[in-house]
C-alpha cells in the first residue's frame, strides 16, 4: 500500500516484486459508503493485488479508524446455530456532510486508469512496461459498487465486480445533500463487460434484492451472481486475507483479464467450484 504523487488522492496496492510479477492488469476501485480513504479496505486490496494486480483505490491513506477491521467481520452463522451478537459498526458507516474525508467519485476512479496507462509509457516510472493496459477491470464495495457499474461505461473496462453494490432500480429519492443518482437503467445498460455481482442474505444485506434485481436485468453481457446465506452486508473484508470475497474477486479477474483456465472454472459450468459450495446461491446468465 502506498501513493504516488503523481496521483493524488489515491492509493496503489501492488506486488512487492514488480520484476518478478510480470504484466499487471489493472483494477481501479470505489469504497463502501464512497468514502474517500484508500486504505478503507487495506486487508482486502492488499490480498487482491498480491495475485498480480495493480489495484487503485479511490482516497488517499488516512487514519487508522477508517479501515474496515476484524471487528467488522463475524463468521458466517452455520445453518440453525444462534444467532451472533451484532458487529462493532463500521467506522464511519457513512461520511457526514462537510466531512473532511470526502466521498470517491466517478471520475476519480477513471483519473486512476488515466494514470496508470500513462505510467505504463514514462521513462523512469516503476510501472514502466510493467502492466497490461488492455486487461483493465473495476469493482467497488456498496456506494462504490455503485460507482463501478458507472465507471464500467468506459469502453477500457474489461471485468466488472459488484460487492454488495448496484444501482437501484426501484424509485429512490437522493440523501439530504446529495445529487440525484444516475438512472440506473442507463448505468446497467451502458455496462458492456463480463460482471460479477456477489451479496449477502436478505436479512443481513441491505444490497441483497438491488443486487438481484440488476443481474435479472443484465441480459446483453455475461452476468455471474451469488448471494451467499448469513453473509453480512460488510462481508469478508476485513477478514484475514479478505477473506472468501477476495479469493472469489481475484479468481473473477484471472478469469476474465488473464485468461486463467483453473479460475474460469470456479464460474463457468454446471458444476461450477461456487455452484456447488455450500451456502451459495447462484444466478447466471451467458456464462457457460
Amino acid at each position: 500500500m502506498t501513493e504516488d504523487p503523481g496521483l493524488p488522492d489515491h492509493t496503489l496496492y501492488y506486488p512487492k516484486d514488480l520484476a518478478k510479477a510480470g504484466k499487471l492488469p489493472i483494477v481501479t476501485w470505489g469504497n463502501g459508503a464512497c468514502i474517500n480513504a484508500g486504505n478503507r479496505f487495506r486487508i482486502f486490496l492488499t490480498e487482491m493485488a498480491s495475485h498480480g494486480y495493480l489495484i487503485i483505490s479511490g482516497g488517499p491513506i488516512a487514519a487508522a479508524k477508517y479501515e474496515v477491521g476484524p471487528q467488522e467481520n463475524p463468521p458466517v452463522p452455520a445453518p440453525g446455530s444462534p444467532p451472533a451478537p451484532p458487529p462493532s459498526p463500521p467506522l464511519p458507516a457513512d461520511p457526514k456532510p462537510g466531512d473532511a474525508i470526502g466521498r470517491n467519485t466517478v471520475p476519480q476512479l477513471i483519473a486512476a486508469i488515466d494514470w496508470a496507462v500513462a505510467e505504463n509509457e514514462r521513462p523512469g516510472s516503476k510501472l514502466y512496461h510493467r502492466l497490461d493496459v488492455q486487461a483493465i477491470g473495476v469493482a467497488g464495495q456498496s456506494c462504490g459498487g455503485s460507482l463501478a457499474a458507472q465507471v464500467s461505461a468506459d469502453p477500457r473496462i474489461k471485468a466488472t465486480i459488484l460487492f454488495s453494490g448496484t444501482p437501484r432500480l426501484g424509485p429512490t429519492a437522493p440523501a439530504p445533500g446529495r445529487l440525484p443518482a444516475p438512472d440506473p437503467k442507463a448505468v446497467l445498460d451502458a455496462i458492456h463487460a463480463p460482471t460479477l455481482i456477489l451479496a449477502g442474505d436478505a436479512e443481513h444485506d441491505i444490497a441483497h434484492a438491488p443486487s438481484l434485481e440488476a443481474a435479472a436485468y443484465l441480459k446483453r453481457v455475461p452476468v455471474f451472481a451469488a448471494w451467499q446465506s448469513g453473509l453480512t452486508h460488510i462481508g469478508t473484508y476485513g477478514a484475514a486475507h479478505g477473506g472468501q470475497l477476495a479469493r472469489l474477486g481475484w479468481q473473477w479477474f484471472d478469469w476474465r483479464l488473464k485468461g486463467d483456465g483453473r479460475a474460469a472454472a470456479v464460474f463457468r459450468g454446471q458444476n461450477c467450484v461456487l455452484c456447488v459450495e455450500s451456502g451459495w446461491h447462484i444466478t447466471k446468465g451467458r456464462i457457460d
